[in-house]
């Protein structure tokens, strides 16, 4: 007993109040009852799965709701493009095989720029590889330093060549899965520089077949020789 006094004193004003209101019967923490609870039923083994759900679920009341039957809304059907699941088939399988072509620009790793208006109105043969591509320089190997000099070097001599389109192989960068290749983030602002902008009308990530977000085209201005009077 003394230590059940001693405890109500610990107790915080708030739950003496609460107790109190308890004891006098103004609160009822339960609703006093006198139904046991049942014991648990045992399944017949010799019941089916469905019979053996409807014994158990016998007594089961409806909440009210449950009445009304659910009425979904219907199937949303995308358009298919081609109105042919087969083809689409056919060019997933292929893709997987490596005979397809990836779309660098629809998976979002494409780059491309252009300086002027006229550049620009380029860009859409310039993705297709409409314009043959006369030259190509590949990256690999060289560090960030050595590979600024080298783009540049090719550039220049491609436009004293009189060649039109190049192809410059960066790499994909797979070593930084998250973010985009080092040399290929250089080599988009190699491109895009001031000092560039003499010989280069626009460039874009390639075709799958030509290296796809791991290779540019570069569309060059026509070279023209200085006259001597």
């Amino acid at each position: 007993m003394r230590k059940k006094v001693e405890a109500s004193r610990t107790l915080p004003h708030s739950l003496d109040a609460l107790k109190a209101l308890v004891d006098s019967g103004k609160i009822i923490l339960a609703p006093p009852t006198d139904k046991c609870l049942e014991a648990p039923k045992h399944v017949d083994a010799s019941l089916s799965a469905e019979e053996a759900f409807r014994s158990a679920m016998h007594d089961v009341r409806s909440l009210g709701w449950s009445d009304t039957p659910l009425v979904l809304p219907p199937p949303l059907e995308l358009p298919n493009r081609n109105g042919d699941e087969k083809e689409i088939l056919e060019e997933l399988e292929a893709f997987v095989r490596g005979r397809g072509e990836w779309d660098a620009h629809a998976s979002g790793e494409a780059v491309e720029g252009a300086f002027t208006r006229r550049g620009r109105a380029y860009l859409p043969d310039l993705r297709e590889g409409r314009f043959s591509v006369q030259a190509h320089l590949d990256l690999h190997g060289l560090g960030i330093a050595d590979s600024r000099t080298v783009l540049e070097a090719f550039v220049r001599d491609a436009v004293f060549r009189g060649h039109s389109c190049v192809r410059v192989i960066h790499g994909r960068g797979t070593h930084s899965p998250s973010e985009p290749g080092v040399l290929k983030t250089h080599v988009v602002r190699w491109l895009s520089s001031r000092k560039m902008s003499r010989w280069v009308v626009a460039f874009t990530s390639a075709r799958w077949h030509d290296g796809g977000s791991g290779a540019v085209y570069v569309l060059l201005y026509r070279y023209h020789a200085p006259t001597h009077r």
